[in-house]
């Protein structure tokens, strides 16, 4: 049921990353538009990301960031961490409790790309220097391939994670927060930090419009089976 009730918020937040895709990425110049500096960074370093993960996906660095990103959430909601154990693909996390958003956070929750982004504006808002934000976006870029890459490959395979909360709960979940998360991640790095706010207000209004739609779909029918 929750998941159900999830779905119009995915259409909802779908529509709100694609309608602010542009408005990050591309600057008009004239009457054309082209990738904005940040833009070009941060496809380079996505695009150098899928060039390793051709060679050599990093399976351990993955297991490790994916198990850390388990651990930091469940020390976020209140939960005691009793083992850390990282080999190569794979990995395991000793805890006192767990929810949904710890056992699905590593598959929505972009961990390396938002610690890059808030210390590439730490240091852009201590020393202003252009080449901090190129540095940053295509950090960025690396970091976001890598964890969407990585994670579709593990979702390819058979998650304890993912049947815990059930396969439908589970994909309309990271879905949805797949897109404020990752999808936000890839807007900031491009179109800075401004980007978002736009894009949760997006979010927001979008998903209400979806509510909207969906209980005056349900309003019409009923009337119709009532006349």
């Amino acid at each position: 049921m929750v998941a159900v009730a999830l779905l119009p918020a995915c259409w909802g937040a779908a529509l709100a990353f694609g309608k602010n895709l542009p408005a990050a990425f591309l600057l008009r110049s004239g009457s054309s538009y082209m990738p904005a500096a940040e833009g070009w960074a941060f496809i380079a370093g996505a695009c150098a990301y899928a060039v390793w993960h051709r060679l050599a996906p990093p399976e351990f660095l993955y297991a490790f960031v994916h198990e850390f990103t388990h651990m930091a959430f469940a020390l976020l909601t209140g939960e005691k961490v009793r083992s850390f154990e990282v080999g190569r693909g794979s990995g395991k996390v000793g805890l006192s409790g767990t929810n949904p958003i710890i056992t699905l956070a590593p598959y929505f929750f972009p961990l390396p790309t938002i610690v890059v982004l808030i210390l590439g504006a730490l240091l852009d808002w201590a020393f202003g220097y252009e080449e901090i934000r190129w540095a940053a976006a295509f950090l960025s870029g690396l970091t976001l391939c890598l964890h969407v890459l990585m994670t579709l490959r593990a979702l390819g395979a058979s998650q304890p994670d993912i049947a815990r909360g059930g396969r439908i709960f589970s994909w309309a979940f990271i879905f949805f927060f797949g897109l404020v998360f990752t999808g936000g991640a890839a807007l900031v790095s491009a179109g800075g930090w401004s980007m978002a706010a736009l894009y949760g207000v997006s979010i927001w209004r979008e998903s209400l419009d979806a509510y909207a739609l969906l209980l005056g779909l349900v309003e019409h029918v009923a009337w119709s089976l009532g006349s």
